[in-house]
């Protein structure tokens, strides 16, 4: 079985600069910083994580979007 890692392209970040996580969990978290961050600025963003095997098969329609939801937490929207 190949291993599958989640690739996170955040706001409008290229496909090629999306950062490699293990797990959708870890990649979540970051998310979740970095949007809380900006959220205390008055800022909003949104991501998109993609899962593959390597960097070179990141698909550019992603399996899901990530938005932080009204009360702080990550919303997970399968596409």
């Amino acid at each position: 079985m190949t291993k599958k890692y989640w690739f996170l392209r955040i706001g409008s970040d290229y496909l090629e600069d999306a950062k490699r996580y293990s797990t959708k969990a870890t990649a979540i978290y970051k998310f979740k910083q970095i949007a809380e961050e900006l959220a205390r600025y008055g800022q909003e963003i949104e991501a998109s994580l993609h899962a593959a095997p390597s960097r070179d098969a990141v698909n550019e329609y992603p399996d899901f979007v990530l938005v932080l939801g009204p009360r702080g937490g990550v919303q997970v929207q399968n596409t």
